[in-house]
């Protein structure tokens, strides 16, 4: 089984982009798998299910960007939460699916997706933009934005620190992310 930790060690995502994931997933946020490769996609949502508050709100389906998974049947998408979209075994694409909002009338009203990161292909690296919604993504774990930002950094140098690390076993690192959990948010 991957670990979070040995796909970024194979270049499937960044730790700062793994440490967002993390903190989303154990906050109960909904995350979604989408690859043109199921096998893929499986492997990633397997690699999240152990960090996440409710392993069945981690999902995989196929799609190579945000709107093949939006074109699918209902049960098969997320209604909100987190999109990655996997290209050639590495996320190429995250995004928020927000949930629609009430206006000042009644309202219901659809928001659009919020682009989290994106590969940058000429670059060879992920330009993160989750810095732009920061207030919502503390509000949808229940944290302040600054505390948000204090603790997404953390957990992206503990990732990091792990990535970096000479160990090549998964259960090492699984059980790491799980003691960085148990010590109230702290690497233990």
């Amino acid at each position: 089984m991957a670990s979070l930790v040995g796909l970024i060690r194979a270049g499937t995502l960044d730790a700062e982009l793994g440490a967002l994931i993390w903190l989303l997933a154990e906050a109960g946020v909904p995350v979604h798998v989408a690859a043109g490769q199921p096998t893929a996609a499986a492997q990633l949502a397997e690699a999240i299910r152990p960090l996440a508050r409710d392993s069945s709100n981690v999902s995989a389906g196929s799609g190579q960007a945000l709107e093949d998974v939006l074109r699918q049947p209902v049960p098969f998408r997320p209604a909100s939460g987190a999109v990655l979209v996997m290209v050639d075994g590495r996320i190429v694409a995250a995004h928020l699916q927000r949930p629609p909002l009430r206006d000042a009338g009644g309202h219901i009203r659809p928001q659009g997706p919020a682009v989290l990161a994106t590969w940058d292909a000429e670059e060879r690296a992920w330009e993160h933009f989750a810095w732009g919604i920061t207030p919502e993504l503390a509000d949808a774990i229940g944290r302040k934005a600054g505390d948000f930002e204090i603790e997404q950094a953390r957990r992206r140098d503990y990732l990091d620190a792990l990535a970096a690390a000479e160990s090549d076993d998964g259960a090492d690192a699984e059980r790491a992310l799980r003691g960085y959990g148990l010590a109230g948010g702290r690497p233990a």
